[in-house]
């Protein structure tokens, strides 16, 4: 398949971009094919992260980003147009994302004090004051997370609108209405655009809620990717590389498109 005249990216940041083991020149295959594919079509970047802007501004720096997005999603809910290196919000989301955040974090002020409570001698477990909820966890090891999630479903199971994001050892909670694959559908109208000219990749667990043909025709994720993304991106007949990273990102946009 040839690209589309206009084309959206949606990628995750850490483990699908990045690589602790890489040099520090962010993604250069990436990079690359960004270039070469904007001379043909339009293609709009965005990165999808847990991160806040000012720690992914920072790694985009000091990891020399040639291009920088178009779009971010940070703390996996909240939009922000990116105009050179700083952003402008997207208002309209962000507004009521914060309004139904924080209804839902008063209205749950129990779940809170009881989770506290349960987990307040787990050995090697930190809670935290997460980005904008009560609380965050952060596990010691990928086992003691594997543990810590049965346990936290069932806590929250009482909570429909309430959903756990977890990124490997990090547990954060989130209203059911803004996740990354929400965020990506609302970037898409903004462009007006929709999912059958959205490509997604990612590596972890958090990145699931973009990983379907809801939110994107074209689904693509690395070598290194949790079993459980590859699993769901195999169901979405989707593409799992061979390559990890964000070479594994670029094989996926290549399959696709050539």
């Amino acid at each position: 398949m040839t690209l589309p005249p206009h084309l959206i990216v949606s990628t995750d940041f850490d483990g699908t971009l990045t690589s602790p083991g890489e040099p520090d020149i962010l993604a250069p295959e990436f990079m690359h094919w960004l270039e070469t594919a904007r001379k043909k079509s339009k293609v709009t970047w965005i990165i999808n992260t847990g991160r806040c802007w000012k720690s992914l501004s920072e790694e985009l720096t000091r990891r020399q980003a040639e291009i920088w997005p178009d779009w971010v999603v940070l703390v996996e809910r909240e939009i922000f147009r990116v105009r050179g290196k700083t952003t402008s919000p997207l208002s309209s989301w962000n507004d009521h994302c914060t309004e139904a955040h924080s209804k839902l974090f008063k209205n749950t002020d129990a779940l809170w004090e009881q989770m506290r409570f349960e987990f307040r001698e787990v050995e090697n477990l930190q809670l935290v004051r997460d980005i904008g909820c009560p609380l965050g966890l952060i596990a010691h090891t990928a086992e003691q997370a594997d543990e810590l999630e049965d346990k936290v479903l069932k806590l929250i199971s009482n909570h429909p609108d309430l959903i756990l994001t977890r990124n490997s050892i990090y547990f954060r909670f989130a209203h059911r209405s803004y996740t990354k694959g929400s965020c990506l559908c609302e970037i898409a109208r903004e462009e007006k655009m929709g999912p059958e000219a959205s490509f997604v990749a990612g590596d972890h667990l958090n990145d699931l809620p973009m990983m379907n043909r809801s939110s994107a025709h074209f689904i693509c994720c690395p070598a290194n990717s949790a079993e459980r993304v590859k699993i769901q991106v195999r169901s979405e007949q989707g593409y799992v590389s061979l390559l990890p990273e964000s070479r594994g990102v670029v094989d996926g946009l290549n399959h696709y498109f050539g």
